[in-house]
C-alpha cells in the first residue's frame, strides 16, 4: 500500500530547499578544492565547480545506483580526495616556505607522479571494487 505524502506548509517546503541549496554549496566547495589541486588556472576552477554542480545534479540518481552496486567505489573516492588533499598540503609548504624566505622547507610534487598516482588509485581502486562484486 503507497502511502500518500504528507502535506508540507510553505515554511517546511522552504526549509527543505534551503537545506538542499546548503548541501549543493559544501559539495561545490568540495569541488573548488578538488580542482585547485589539480590546476590553479581560474577558468579551469570554475569550470570544475560548474560542471560538478551540474553532474551532481543531473547525475546524483545514477551515482548513487553505481554505488550501491559497488560499495567498494566509496573507498576510491575517498583515496582520491585524500591523495588531492596531499598535493594542497604539499602546495601549502611550497607558498608557506616562500612566504618565510626559506625555500629550503618546500616540498614539490612532481605532475607526472601525481597524476601517474590519480591513475593507479582509479584504476586499482576500480578493478578492485569490480572484482569484490564478481
Amino acid at each position: 500500500m503507497v502511502r500518500p505524502l504528507p502535506k508540507l506548509s510553505a515554511r517546511e517546503f522552504w526549509r527543505v530547499v534551503l537545506l538542499i541549496n546548503l548541501v549543493d554549496l559544501a559539495f561545490a566547495v568540495d569541488s573548488i578544492l578538488a580542482v585547485v589541486a589539480f590546476s590553479k588556472d581560474l577558468l579551469l576552477v570554475f569550470l570544475g565547480v560548474a560542471l560538478g554542480i551540474l553532474f551532481i545534479r543531473l547525475a546524483a540518481g545514477y551515482v548513487v545506483a553505481v554505488m550501491e552496486r559497488y560499495p567498494s567505489l566509496e573507498k576510491v573516492a575517498y583515496a582520491l580526495v585524500g591523495w588531492a588533499g596531499v598535493k594542497l598540503l604539499l602546495e601549502g609548504s611550497a607558498t608557506l616556505a616562500e612566504l618565510l624566505h626559506r625555500p629550503e622547507l618546500a616540498w614539490h610534487l612532481p605532475k607526472p607522479v601525481f597524476w601517474g598516482v590519480t591513475f593507479l588509485i582509479l584504476l586499482g581502486g576500480s578493478l578492485l571494487a569490480l572484482r569484490e562484486h564478481a
